[in-house]
């Protein structure tokens, strides 16, 4: 299904805080994924943001989901060019999201093996120790930067099965993706289905992903 957006909505945080509101005001829970799985809703959105580029970005969406009373799943790399996960900076916005009421976990990547030699696992294994190191907590989430570098689905499950000392979900389970969850993505600062904010009410559970990168105050430039 191809929805086209009407003018209104764009990638502005005022659009986005609008949608937000919609979507409490019509009664669905918005929060991360542990929540949903503790304690799920007849009408609920699970709502994940992948932290490609910008943490300062993240904290911008994360304050504003606290501010409209949502939780959301919030997913940090390890190899990212544009922060570094261990600097005094990145660690006090993780903590802030944290003390919101969000979740962080880890936004898996693969491709390293290709140039540096080793394996996806070896690779992972490596990603939950910086990540842990970072959050001094253990990993109870994560999901997959571009999944099919990291061998699909089937690779994330496997993983989820090997790290089930302590963690709990991965983003591309069967349980929160089409059919059994509607499933809307701005990957690439296109919705492919039309924007989030036309869904209101149209399903009762979804996953809502977003990359902070391309919500701006008033004009996309504003990061990049």
């Amino acid at each position: 299904m191809q929805l086209a957006p009407p003018a209104e909505f764009g990638f502005s945080f005022h659009d986005y805080a609008r949608v937000l509101r919609a979507y409490k005001e019509n009664g669905y829970a918005v929060t991360g994924f542990g929540e949903y799985i503790r304690n799920p809703q007849p009408k609920h959105v699970v709502l994940r943001h992948d932290l490609d580029n910008s943490i300062d970005q993240a904290l911008r969406v994360a304050r504003i989901d606290a501010q409209e009373g949502c939780a959301s799943s919030i997913f940090v790399r390890v190899h990212a060019r544009g922060y570094n996960l261990m600097s005094l900076p990145a660690l006090a916005a993780l903590r802030e999201m944290e003390d919101m009421g969000h979740e962080v976990g880890l936004h898996l990547e693969g491709g390293i093996n290709e140039v540096l030699g080793g394996n996806n696992n070896d690779w992972a294994d490596r990603q939950r120790t910086v990540f842990e190191a970072a959050l001094n907590r253990s990993l109870i989430g994560f999901s997959s930067h571009e999944p099919a570098r990291m061998g699909g689905i089937e690779f994330a499950d496997n993983l989820l099965e090997r790290w089930s000392d302590t963690v709990t979900h991965h983003a591309y389970e069967d349980r929160f993706t089409t059919p059994t969850m509607k499933y809307l993505s701005d990957s690439s600062g296109n919705w492919r289905e039309g924007h989030f904010g036309l869904w209101v009410g149209k399903e009762p559970l979804m996953q809502v992903l977003t990359h902070p990168f391309w919500w701006f105050d008033k004009v996309p430039a504003e990061n990049y």
